[in-house]
């Protein structure tokens, strides 16, 4: 007979063999002997280490009190060694006020209270007013850092002032942290996994300033020239790539926290978000197996590079999975609901889903599935007996007001129609990347300089056995072992192997056993179910696979597993230790931007990280401090580089690089001949050319380019230096 005892065993066997095969593909790659050749790897997992100690000992303090004092500076004196505690509470800041500001538009004033409930759907309505406020002052050309710093203010102080009773109750009530009910001796092992979880968690926070990926850092990181350089979000500035023209629902929320000396505060708050990501987390587990045993998904969850290496990164990917996982909380609630407060639950899942339209161009098709996946589980469980229905009624009278219902929906769809018309008015779609070609059947057409993009299909030259085998070459680098050149992009974002250990607990605790668990587990099984099929289709037709495209798959699998699990999630937890040690490991190794180690104390000037300063001197070296500083002066000057990214994307003006032209996402027939590309910078508004001789070595098409340009007077030398040249364009009249 099958007992639980040996399906855990069974699991920690996969676990242990599963990990050493990937450890050992990763260290025939390579992987690992290029980490630890450099010495920062070394220092990092020593004080890794001995932060997890700490915590630990920290955690085995009797009495509540001592814990959180004790508990409260080591957090502080961790933020503040990493140059990260600044940046952090001016973005937590922020968050509070984005939250503050809408449970203040949703509930009365005696009704305001910091829960976990309210705190999510406040922040919710307020993010999504935001972007409304945003738009709509953009759309009378009103713009610029001063302004929406101005007007952040202002959204913070009224938000103060009318939800001054929830900043007052000093944050969530008692319960609404781990633990925080009883002051009660805690075991050894529950110790273990807090401190596990909270040394996750600081691992991103230590290399925050340090993470700077090249998406990031091209667009994200650059709002204040190429999203908004001083008339508002609509104004075209001449971009040509695609990527300058995805959904900007995130990079709006972030417009006040940009510092030009500083990307702390921007990256911190995708670290906040990552933080409301596994607080989310906890608390839909808290719901339906108890406090004690949603400690350990929120710990599997801190171990995810595929989720957690987000939080240290501008991409949309974190915020995007936020929304999902929330819209499927609100459903989960929605169930247990009677009356308005029912429909209340539903508009605000439905609001979830909608706002992830603005902040990812590929979230339709990931929240589509969810919404597919939803109508799935009203199927198949709708009716059957014992179990709490999607749809079933409930009319008895309630006192929730009627803007409860409203306000969320309608916030969220203002919000969508702005980032959606600045996209439509840029480009002639409402919504680009692969789905351009789509439009274009739909009788949209694109805009100068846009080019039209198809549906991807890396099979298509294939037979079916190669199909086949291609995909399931592609599922071992995702699962098991993401080695060379096609696995290089999965590495930095991967599930590692606590993800095919889940899928095996999935299915060895699979069959129904009680009515109470089927109903708890079934609706993310349903939804884990559609994703499994996106995940299929989207391995056998992308051309390229990045690990951070299946955070979602990877936190409903985990939800359904130990939703399965329940009261035995602690014996889940300690069979999946073989992959989690690979997993804490695969943690600090991995990062977007390939940095290593904690940020130290060699840049240390001030309260944040100078990556303003950085910047510069990195240009100087290079022998461009003329250019810098020529550019510094005029801002909203349009510069194509034709240069080394991503040190072009330095510059501190709306600068453009040969590869957004000729690159993915561009438009490679604007440089096919002269009059082409001189086309191109007339009606694209370019004042200036910055090149690097370096580059122009490496890629003969830009430097016949710029030979020709030179050669009939087009460009004229402002600045010359090491290799560097800064050229004034002369606009055809």
């Amino acid at each position: 007979m099958w007992t639980t005892g040996r399906r855990a065993g069974l699991l920690a066997a996969a676990a242990a063999g599963l990990s050493l095969f990937a450890a050992y593909g990763l260290a025939g790659d390579g992987f690992f002997a290029e980490q630890f050749a450099d010495p920062r790897t070394a220092a990092m997992l020593l004080e890794t280490a001995f932060v997890y100690l700490l915590f630990f000992c920290v955690d085995r303090i009797y009495g509540r009190g001592q814990r959180k004092i004790a508990r409260v500076l080591l957090l502080l004196s961790f933020a503040f060694r990493h140059l990260a505690l600044c940046s952090v509470l001016m973005a937590g800041l922020w968050v509070l006020m984005l939250s503050l500001a809408g449970m203040a538009l949703l509930y009365r004033r005696a009704e305001i209270a910091a829960t976990a409930e309210k705190l999510y759907r406040g922040f919710l309505t307020g993010a999504a007013c935001w972007i409304a406020l945003v738009g709509l002052l953009s759309g009378f050309h009103i713009g610029g850092l001063f302004t929406w710093r101005a007007l952040a203010g202002v959204f913070s102080l009224l938000a103060l002032l009318t939800a001054g009773r929830a900043l007052a109750t000093g944050g969530l009530r008692s319960r609404a942290f781990p633990g925080a009910a009883a002051d009660v001796r805690r075991s050894v092992g529950e110790s273990a996994v807090r401190a596990l979880t909270i040394t996750a968690v600081l691992v991103q926070l230590g290399r925050l300033n340090l993470a700077v990926d090249y998406d990031s850092l091209r667009y994200a990181l650059r709002s204040p020239f190429v999203l908004d350089n001083g008339r508002g979000i609509f104004e075209a500035l001449g971009s040509v790539n695609q990527v300058y023209f995805y959904p900007k629902g995130l990079e709006i929320l972030t417009l006040p926290l940009y510092l030009g000396k500083s990307y702390g505060p921007t990256l911190a708050f995708s670290f906040c978000l990552g933080l409301l990501l596994l607080f989310l987390l906890y608390d839909f587990c808290r719901a339906e197996i108890g406090e004690k045993s949603a400690l350990y998904p929120v710990a599997v969850a801190a171990l995810l590079p595929g989720v957690m290496n987000l939080s240290v990164s501008a991409k949309t990917d974190l915020i995007t999975i936020l929304f999902q996982l929330y819209a499927v909380r609100e459903v989960r609630r929605a169930e247990r609901r009677r009356g308005t407060e029912r429909r209340v639950a539903f508009s605000f899942a439905a609001s979830a889903l909608l706002f992830t339209f603005m902040l990812k161009p590929t979230a339709p098709v990931f929240s589509g599935g969810l919404l597919i996946g939803f109508f799935l589980y009203a199927l198949l469980y709708g009716r059957r007996r014992g179990h709490i229905t999607l749809f079933a009624g409930g009319g008895q009278k309630d006192k929730t007001p009627w803007w409860q219902l409203l306000l969320p929906p309608l916030f969220t769809l203002t919000a969508l129609a702005a980032v959606t018309l600045r996209t439509l008015h840029l480009t002639g779609y409402p919504l680009v990347s692969v789905f351009t070609g789509l439009f274009e059947t739909l009788s949209f057409r694109g805009r100068y300089p846009l080019a039209v993009q198809s549906l991807p299909d890396a099979g298509a030259e294939l037979s079916g056995k190669a199909r086949l085998f291609a995909l399931l070459l592609r599922l071992r680098l995702l699962f098991l072992t993401p080695v060379g050149e096609a696995g290089l992009h999965i590495r930095i974002a991967w599930g590692t192997t606590l993800i095919p250990v889940l899928l095996l607990a999935l299915c060895v605790r699979g069959r129904r056993e009680t009515p109470q668990r089927a109903g708890s587990a079934a609706l993310p099984g349903c939804l884990l179910a559609v994703q499994g099929v996106l995940l299929l289709l989207s391995l056998e037709r992308l051309h390229q696979i990045d690990g951070n495209y299946y955070g979602l798959f990877y936190l409903l699998l985990l939800l359904t597993v130990f939703l399965l699990w329940r009261e035995k999630s602690a014996l889940l937890f300690r069979a999946l230790s073989p992959a989690a040690l690979l997993a804490v490991l695969m943690l600090c190794l991995t990062n977007w931007a390939g940095a290593r180690g904690y940020t130290g104390y060699e840049e240390r000037a001030g309260l944040f990280y100078p990556h303003g300063r950085l910047a510069e001197e990195t240009l100087i070296l290079d022998g461009g401090e003329p250019i810098y500083r020529y550019v510094k002066n005029a801002p909203r000057m349009r510069l194509l580089t034709l240069a080394a990214e991503p040190e072009c994307y330095l510059l501190p003006c709306d600068a453009q690089s040969y590869t957004d032209l000729a690159g993915s996402g561009g438009n490679v027939y604007l440089v096919k001949t002269l009059d082409l590309f001189k086309e191109f910078l007339d009606r694209a508004g370019i004042d200036a050319l910055y090149t690097d001789d370096m580059f122009l070595a490496d890629h003969s098409r830009a430097a016949d380019i710029i030979r020709y340009l030179e050669e009939e007077g087009s460009i004229e030398v402002v600045i010359r230096q090491e290799g560097n040249a800064l050229y004034r364009y002369h606009r055809a009249r």
